[in-house]
């Protein structure tokens, strides 16, 4: 496992699918100059993503074997597909960056606080269940799926009092605003306030 320096920062964000994690995790991570590490998972890949860019979609076989040699900080099991962080990978990403982030369920992010303590800023987003569900639809996922996704949401949202920072995304661009505002100062760069 890699043993982080005084000032390497990882944020994690969580919370339920479709309150726009992703999004705002690579909006906030653009403006600040933080890198991801894409976690590896055996699912399919939906008509929208991109290997390397929104995981690394490999097989199971390929998953287990990797698993087996050790390359694994942290695994988990979601609607019956595996999903799984590199410690190589985050090791890589800090050689490019003071800090990084990750895109993780409550899981992960429970596992990765647990490894690396204080180092792990854990960062909740989220959105009504009726938000949450619309938005589902709109990206095309399939009613079997967003019942699966959503039959997670309690214990998705109940994580919330565990993590650090709690952000309820509803406008998009206020929502990258006030946590790239609240990240720079875990990240003490005084960022400019310039409204």
């Amino acid at each position: 496992m890699y043993a982080l320096k005084e000032r390497e920062m990882i944020f994690v964000f969580t919370g339920p699918h479709g309150a726009g994690r992703k999004t705002v995790a690579e909006m906030s991570g653009s403006t600040l100059g933080m890198k991801q590490v894409i976690s590896y998972t055996t699912r399919p890949p939906k008509a929208t993503e991109v290997d390397g860019q929104d995981y690394h979609f490999i097989s199971p076989a390929q998953f287990v074997a990797a698993q087996a040699d050790n390359e694994f900080i942290e695994v988990s099991t979601v609607n019956e597909h595996l999903y799984g962080i590199k410690s190589a990978d985050i090791e890589l990403m800090f050689q490019q960056s003071g800090s990084i982030y990750l895109i993780l369920n409550r899981f992960g992010a429970q596992t990765l606080k647990k490894l690396y303590g204080e180092h792990v800023v854990q960062i909740f987003i989220y959105a009504d269940r009726a938000t949450l569900e619309e938005r589902m639809r709109e990206s095309g996922d399939s009613e079997e799926l967003i019942a699966k996704y959503l039959s997670h949401y309690e214990d998705e949202m109940a994580y919330r009092d565990q993590c650090d920072h709690v952000f309820e995304n509803v406008d998009l661009a206020h929502t990258v605003f006030d946590l790239t505002k609240t990240l720079d100062q875990n990240l003490n760069r005084n960022l400019l306030d310039l409204d």
